[in-house]
C-alpha cells in the first residue's frame, strides 16, 4: 500500500558561486542614474577607486582606497549628493573587505577615515548601512549594490563556509558565517537558509521556520533561486506538518493550515516538477485532511482526474491513495486508473485499484486487475484473497438473482483463488521501493508459511493403536528462499535484474531482504521465487 512519503530534507551540500548570487536582471531594467549626480570630491574618488580596482591585492590598491574614503567621508560642500557619496563609500569598503589581510573589522584610520581613526569599524555592517541609503533612494540601482554585496570573494567565502560548517555539524561556526553572509547580502537566500537549518538542528522549530520562510520570500524575488524557494517552503511546511500530526484540537488545525499554505506555495512555483511537485502535493493533501478541509482536498486533485496524462504517475498514485483513505472511492478509482495508464505494472496501483473496485462493488473489474497483480507479486496471499472476495460477492449476487448455475461457478472460482493464496509456502511483503536514475532498490520480508499450506483441511482422526500425526510443519527442514527481481520500464520490459537469497527459514520465521538492481529510471518490478 502506498504510504505518505517522508518530508523533504533540510539543506544539503551546496556550493555558492558568483553566478548563483548575482541578482536576476529584469528584461528591460531601468537605468541606474547614480553617476549623473557625482561631482567634486565624489567624482575624484571614483577615479581613485578605478585605479584601486585594477590593482586589487597590491599596495597601490590600499593607497587608492584610502584616498577614496578620505574624499567621501565628509561632504565637500552642502550641495554634495549624499546618495552618490554613500554609493562610492560602499564600493570602497566592499573592495577593502576583499583585500588580503583585511578582516571583517579594522581600525578606521587604516582604511582612510580621518575621524575617530583609532576606533574599530564593522566593515560588513558599514557596507550594509551605506548601500541601504542607496537602495532606498534609488531602487533601480539595487543590481549595482548587489554586485558589491554578493559578487565578491568575501561573501562567497562566508556563504560556502556556512554551508560546509553546517554539513559538518559545526553549528556555531555555521551560524557565524551565515550571519555575516546574511548581513552583507540579505537579497540572497543562502544566509537565512543556513540559519534556519542551524536552528532546526538545535531543535528550535520556531526560529527554523522564521529563517526558512525568510529565505523562501527572498528567493521568490529572483527566478534563479526557484530551487532554493522550493526547498525552503518544503522545509518550513515539514515542520508545521509534523507539529500538526503530533498535536490535537485547535493546535493541530492551526499547524495543518500553515503547512497547507506553504505546500500550496511550493507546488505553485513555476516549472515545479518531479519530487517537489508530487511530494509537495502529497503533503499538501495530508495537511488539508488534518485541518478537516475536505473541500479543498478534493479540489487539489481535480486537475489530475481531468487530465491524468499531464501528471507523473507518482502524483496520480499519491492522490489516489489519499482519496481512497478518505472514502472518495470513485475519485480514487479514476486516479489509480490514471496511474496504471502511465505505469501498468505498478504493484501499489494494482493492489489499491482492486481494493477500490471491491469498495465500489465493481466486482467484475477486480479479477483482471488481480491477475496483473499476481504476475508481478506472486507470493502474497492477500492478492489472491482479493480475487476470492470479488468472486464471493458475485456468487452472492447471482444467488440472490436465482441464477444457481452462475452462482455455483462463481463459488468454484472463489475457492480456486483462495486456495492459490492459502497454498503459498512463503509470503513476500514489501517495505521499500526506491527508484533512481541509476538503480532500483526493493526491500521487504519473506515469511515461511509452509506450516499453513494445509491449514484449511480438516484434521485426520488418529488410527487406533497409533500415535496422533504431528502437526504440519514441525518436521520441515530449514530452507533459504531465493528471489529473482527484475526492474521494469513502463512497457513492462526488464531493464535489469538481481537475485537475493535469505537466510535459512523454518515455519513461522521471517527474514528481511534487499535487492539493488542496476537499472536506469525503472518504474516497477516483478519477482519470482527460484526453486
Amino acid at each position: 500500500m502506498a504510504l505518505l512519503g517522508k518530508h523533504f530534507l533540510v539543506a544539503g551540500a551546496l556550493v555558492v558561486s558568483a553566478s548563483a548570487v548575482g541578482a536576476q536582471a529584469p528584461a528591460n531594467p531601468p537605468k541606474c542614474d547614480i553617476g549623473d549626480a557625482i561631482k567634486g570630491n565624489t567624482a575624484r574618488a571614483t577615479l581613485s577607486f578605478g585605479v584601486a580596482q585594477q590593482a586589487t591585492g597590491s599596495p597601490i590598491a590600499a593607497t587608492k582606497l584610502k584616498e577614496v574614503v578620505k574624499l567621501v567621508e565628509s561632504p565637500e560642500k552642502s550641495g554634495d549628493d549624499p546618495v552618490s557619496r554613500a554609493f562610492v563609500l560602499g564600493e570602497a569598503l566592499s573592495l577593502w573587505l576583499n583585500q588580503p589581510g583585511v578582516g571583517a573589522t579594522a581600525k578606521r584610520g587604516d582604511l582612510g577615515f580621518a575621524t575617530n581613526p583609532d576606533a574599530t569599524i564593522d566593515l560588513v555592517g558599514s557596507i550594509d548601512s551605506v548601500f541601504k541609503i542607496v537602495e532606498a533612494a534609488k531602487p533601480n540601482c539595487s543590481d549595482n549594490t548587489a554586485f558589491y554585496r554578493g559578487g565578491h570573494k568575501y561573501y562567497l567565502d562566508m556563504a560556502n563556509a556556512a554551508i560546509n560548517a553546517l554539513n559538518a555539524d559545526k553549528l556555531d561556526s555555521a551560524e557565524y558565517y551565515a550571519t555575516q553572509a546574511n548581513r552583507l547580502y540579505p537579497a540572497s537566500p543562502y544566509g537565512a537558509m543556513v540559519l534556519g537549518s542551524v536552528a532546526s538542528k538545535r531543535n528550535d522549530n520556531a526560529k527554523a521556520i522564521q529563517y526558512w520562510t525568510l529565505a523562501a520570500d527572498v528567493a521568490g524575488r529572483d527566478t534563479s533561486y526557484r530551487d532554493v524557494r522550493r526547498q525552503m517552503l518544503a522545509n518550513a511546511g515539514s515542520v508545521h506538518l509534523s507539529q500538526a500530526q503530533a498535536g490535537s484540537g485547535a493546535e493541530r488545525t492551526a499547524e495543518a493550515r500553515k503547512a497547507a499554505d506553504l505546500y500550496s506555495q511550493l507546488i505553485a512555483v513555476p516549472a515545479t516538477k518531479g519530487s517537489y511537485l508530487y511530494g509537495g502535493r502529497q503533503n499538501y493533501q495530508a495537511a488539508l485532511l488534518l485541518a478537516g478541509d475536505t473541500v479543498t482536498f478534493m479540489k487539489s486533485y481535480e486537475g489530475l482526474i481531468a487530465n491524468p496524462s499531464a501528471y507523473e504517475y507518482q502524483d496520480l498514485l499519491n492522490s489516489a491513495v489519499n482519496a481512497a483513505r478518505t472514502s472518495k472511492s470513485a475519485d480514487a478509482a479514476k486516479l489509480f486508473e490514471g496511474t496504471l495508464a502511465q505505469n501498468p505494472f505498478n504493484r501499489d496501483a494494482l493492489f489499491n485499484l482492486a481494493v477500490t473496485y471491491l469498495a465500489l462493488e465493481q466486482n467484475d473489474k477486480v479479477t483482471p486487475i488481480v491477475s496483473r497483480l499476481v504476475a508481478v507479486d506472486p507470493s502474497n496471499p492477500e492478492n489472491y484473497n482479493l480475487g476470492a472476495r470479488a468472486y464471493l460477492s458475485l456468487a452472492k449476487n447471482a444467488q440472490t438473482a436465482k441464477k444457481t448455475t452462475v452462482a455455483a461457478a462463481y463459488n468454484d472460482s472463489t475457492l480456486t483463488w483462495y486456495s492459490k493464496g492459502n497454498k503459498l509456502p512463503f509470503e513476500v511483503s514489501f517495505t521499500e521501493f526506491s527508484p533512481s536514475e541509476s538503480q532500483l532498490v526493493v526491500g521487504g520480508t519473506v515469511l515461511d508459511r509452509r506450516d499453513k499450506i494445509d491449514g484449511d483441511a480438516p484434521a485426520a482422526r488418529p488410527v487406533k493403536g497409533k500415535a496422533p500425526a504431528k502437526a504440519a510443519g514441525k518436521d520441515l527442514a530449514p530452507k533459504a528462499v531465493t528471489l529473482k527481481f527484475e526492474a521494469l520500464d513502463k512497457a513492462g520490459s526488464a531493464i535489469g535484474s538481481q537475485t537475493v537469497t535469505t537466510e535459512s527459514l523454518t515455519p513461522g520465521k521471517s527474514a528481511k531482504f534487499s535487492a539493488k538492481i542496476a537499472a536506469s529510471n525503472a518504474v516497477a518490478y516483478r519477482y519470482t521465487i527460484v526453486e
